[in-house]
């Protein structure tokens, strides 16, 4: 807990090393080992946690217990995390303190009886309960009444709301800094109280250095998932706010389950190629494969039509604009062009301007305009024409 408080005026460089962008927020899962725990009771959660919040708006960690990684092998760990691995899950290994720069880093956590939680509420960081095991918690413990404390996680109501209002109920919470306040008697003097013990004990005398709680070391970079040609299918949800900002909230699509209300009326985006076949008849947008020789773009999206039914846009990679802009093509014979303005976040990239030109060319737009856009922290204009 000392290191933890004492790596707090070092939070940007915890988040920078874990590589967070600026706007976006980082909810760590923890999970301690065994039938209670929320990788034992409840998994579903690591699925919901990726399906329900927008993509480019939070990062997902995982703080698995050494107990899991060492009873069950990390093959097997990873081999159940799989599907979550590849739609961005971040998940350290047993043996790094890694968990420790991001209970630092954390925006948000949803936890069980383990001690992360604990730490995690005594940095301040508003959480909810995903499992917790009622019967192995020792009576009138600092973790018995944290679990009286802290919301359960509602199967109904979408994450990003709970964790919302978490975050609005529990700044400033006395009774949650109370319980906080349980994990030491001695705040940052462990260090120096242990290590004279120890050396009374051993009867030797003490270095002539303080002992002194230290910030928890930056995180090496987490190793990088293999990943394919072909991005993830992606419902998009594209909604004008009233100043005339288009703002995109994006979902891993093979993800969703039960609908809890976190997507309104959303596109469906899939690349071409896509090897689940189940998508190509529902996708609105396919991200086209650049053209071939001998092929326009129109040419190429006549063939991508045929092969997606319900298809009404394709989109390619506008390899004049460096590939970050978009050319689209809808099933009616239109064509529109989208170029990221410099400045600001310009290289919004590719995928995010099929779903602009598709949410253009939809209200039936045909004049050249400017769309202002925000997805995740990062805003761009767009020129389309």
């Amino acid at each position: 807990m000392d290191d933890l408080r004492a790596g707090l005026p070092f939070r940007a460089e915890y988040r920078a090393a874990l590589g967070l962008t600026p706007g976006r927020k980082l909810l760590v899962l923890t999970s301690t080992w065994g039938p209670h725990s929320l990788l034992g009771a409840n998994m579903d959660l690591v699925r919901r946690a990726l399906a329900e919040l927008p993509h480019d708006e939070y990062r997902v960690l995982a703080a698995v217990h050494p107990n899991v990684w060492y009873g069950h092998g990390g093959w097997q760990v990873r081999a159940w995390l799989a599907p979550y691995l590849r739609a961005g899950l971040l998940l350290p290994a047993p043996e790094t303190d890694t968990w420790k720069a991001a209970l630092v880093a954390a925006d948000a956590f949803i936890g069980d009886h383990g001690s992360l939680t604990l730490y995690a509420a005594a940095l301040g960081v508003p959480g909810l309960l995903g499992a917790f095991g009622d019967d192995v918690v020792a009576a009138g413990s600092p973790m018995a009444r944290l679990g009286a404390a802290l919301p359960r996680v509602a199967p109904d109501v979408p994450l990003g709301r709970q964790l919302r209002r978490a975050a609005a109920a529990q700044a400033g919470d006395e009774r949650l800094a109370a319980i906080g306040g349980l994990v030491t008697s001695r705040p940052a003097r462990a260090a120096e109280l242990l290590r004279r013990l120890y050396y009374e004990r051993l009867e030797l005398d003490e270095p002539a250095w303080p002992a002194v709680p230290r910030p928890v070391a930056l995180p090496l970079p987490l190793p990088a998932e293999r990943y394919g040609p072909v991005p993830p299918p992606m419902f998009v949800d594209a909604r004008t706010e009233p100043d005339g900002t288009l703002v995109l909230h994006r979902h891993v699509a093979g993800l969703q389950g039960a609908v809890t209300g976190h997507l309104a009326d959303p596109h469906l985006v899939v690349a071409e190629g896509d090897p689940d076949g189940r998508w190509a008849g529902a996708a609105d947008v396919v991200l086209g494969r650049a053209p071939g020789p001998r092929e326009t773009y129109r040419s190429a999206a006549e063939r991508v039509f045929a092969s997606h039914g319900g298809c009404w846009l394709v989109a390619f990679a506008d390899r004049a604009g460096g590939g970050a802009g978009c050319v689209a093509v809808t099933r009616d014979g239109g064509v529109l062009g989208g170029r990221w303005e410099e400045g600001g976040a310009a290289a919004l990239g590719f995928e995010v301007a099929a779903s602009v030109l598709y949410a253009v060319a939809g209200a039936g737009v045909g004049a050249e305009l400017t769309v202002s856009v925000r997805i995740g922290g990062g805003v761009g204009a767009l020129r389309v024409g």
